[in-house]
C-alpha cells in the first residue's frame, strides 16, 4: 500500500482500517526562522520527518502505517511581530486539528502520531489530544492518540548529545532558527539558506523569562543560539536521528509496548 495517505484511494484507506495501520499526522508551521531560514521550515522539519520515519519503520520494521498529508499552519504566537508568520489563533488550531483527529477515528482507525515540527504547537496539541479522549470516553469508545515529544524524546535527547559532543557550544539559548534547524536545511535545502546571514545574534536576554515572552522580546533577528556553527555535514546527522528514533517509537506503537 502506499505510504502517503493523500495518494490512498477510498478503498485502499478502508483496507488499512481493516489491517489496523497507524495514521502519521506532521504538523508544521509558518513562522519566521531569522534572517537566513525559510519560514515554512517548521513544516518541511515535520514533513520529512514524519515520512522518513515511516518509511523506516515499513521497510526495517514491516510496521503498517500512513503519513497524512501535512498540517502546514500552526500556533505561532511568539512570532507574530516578525512580518510572514501566520498564526492560528489558539482555539481556531485546537478546532482544526480535534476534527482532524475526529474524522480519522471516525472512519475507524485507532492509533494516530502526531509528529510536531513546531515547539509552539506543543499546548495546542496536548489540548486537542485530551479533548478528543474526553469525548471517545463519554461515547463510550477508544483511540490511542500520540504526541511524539519533539526535542525531549529520549532518543532524540540521547542522539543530540552523541552528535553534538566535542562540538563548539552554541553559548546561548537556542531554543529556535539556531545551529540544528540550520543545519537541518543546510542539508535539505541548502539553495533557500542564506549563509552569508548565518549569524550568531545578541540577544536581549540570557534566559527565558517566566512570562508569557514574544521573540522580539529577546532577539532582533528572530534567531536564536549560534546558526553560524551549523553544517550540512551536522545536517545529514540529524535527519538520521530523527529517522531512526520516529521509526522506533512507531514500532513501540505497533507493539503495544508503549
Amino acid at each position: 500500500m502506499n505510504i502517503m495517505y493523500g495518494e490512498c484511494t477510498w478503498e485502499d484507506i478502508d483496507q488499512a482500517v481493516k489491517e489496523n495501520y497507524i495514521l502519521v499526522l506532521p504538523a508544521g508551521a509558518i513562522e519566521q526562522h531569522g534572517p537566513m531560514l525559510p519560514i515554512d521550515t517548521d513544516s518541511r522539519l515535520a514533513e520529512r520527518w514524519a515520512i522518513e520515519g515511516a518509511l523506516e519503520a515499513k521497510e526495517k520494521f514491516n510496521v503498517k502505517v500512513l503519513v497524512m498529508p501535512l498540517l502546514t499552519y500552526g500556533q505561532s504566537c511568539h512570532h507574530m511581530n516578525f512580518p510572514g508568520t501566520i498564526s492560528l489563533r489558539f482555539e481556531t488550531y485546537i478546532a482544526v486539528l480535534s476534527d482532524i483527529l475526529r474524522e480519522v477515528i471516525r472512519h475507524g482507525f485507532k492509533k494516530i502520531v502526531v509528529v510536531n515540527g513546531n515547539g509552539g504547537n506543543d499546548t495546542s496539541i496536548q489540548v486537542a489530544m485530551y479533548k478528543i479522549m474526553e469525548e471517545l470516553a463519554l461515547q463510550g469508545l477508544h483511540a490511542q492518540i500520540y504526541n511524539f515529544e519533539h526535542y525531549s524524546n529520549p532518543d532524540i535527547k540521547k542522539g543530540l548529545e552523541a552528535i553534538e559532543k566535542g562540538l563548539i557550544p552554541e553559548g546561548q539559548m537556542a531554543i529556535h532558527a539556531s545551529r540544528p534547524e540550520t543545519a537541518e536545511t543546510l542539508a535539505d535545502r541548502k539553495h533557500l539558506v542564506k549563509i552569508e546571514k548565518m549569524i550568531k545574534p545578541l540577544l536581549k536576554m540570557n534566559k527565558e523569562p517566566n512570562y508569557a515572552w514574544r521573540t522580539d522580546e529577546l532577539t532582533e533577528t528572530g534567531a536564536f543560539g549560534d546558526p553560524s556553527l551549523a553544517t550540512e555535514e551536522l545536517g545529514n546527522a540529524y535527519w538520521q536521528l530523527w529517522r531512526e528514533a520516529i521509526s522506533k517509537y512507531l514500532l513501540a506503537i505497533s507493539n503495544n509496548e508503549i
